[in-house]
């Protein structure tokens, strides 16, 4: 375990959540003050590079989850996704293979860019250009301002 040790001691003891103690063994105490750590590492790292959860925009107020669809936006959703099926059909196979790392296998765009062996800005400057070419693609076949 790294960082400062707890001082050697005959008992260790946790306190709960309703204020009782409850006397573990040594290596309970030190796994339990390790996921501590290991907790506030992680808030501290969310904090700094302004990650956010979908669950934390929700309590939040920023977001709302929709309870169920009609059946009519789950027909236009089932609709617009058919029509981006049938435009990414005919991207070079190398954008639609570069699509689908971004966004099905959500693979971050430092990783992606290693794997062509470009610059991440390289990997930026495509998804824009991609996304630009299927937006005009899905407006001359009628669908606008994205519909799912």
């Amino acid at each position: 375990m790294r960082g400062k040790k707890p001082k050697e001691r005959k008992n260790h003891m946790l306190r709960m959540e309703d204020g009782t103690f409850v006397e573990v063994s040594r290596e309970v105490y030190l796994e339990w003050h390790q996921s501590r750590r290991r907790e506030r590492y992680q808030k501290e790292r969310k904090r700094k590079n302004r990650v956010c959860s979908y669950d934390e925009l929700e309590r939040a107020g920023s977001i709302t989850v929709p309870v169920s669809d009609s059946l009519e936006e789950a027909a236009v959703r089932n609709f617009c996704r058919e029509k981006v099926r049938e435009v990414m059909v005919h991207l070079p196979a190398e954008d639609a293979q570069l699509m689908y790392f971004l966004y099905f296998q959500e693979m971050p765009v430092k990783e992606i860019a290693k794997l062509y062996g470009c610059s991440r800005r390289t990997i930026q400057n495509r998804r824009e250009r991609i996304l630009n070419n299927l937006r005009m693609e899905m407006q001359k076949i009628g669908i606008r301002d994205g519909c799912f």
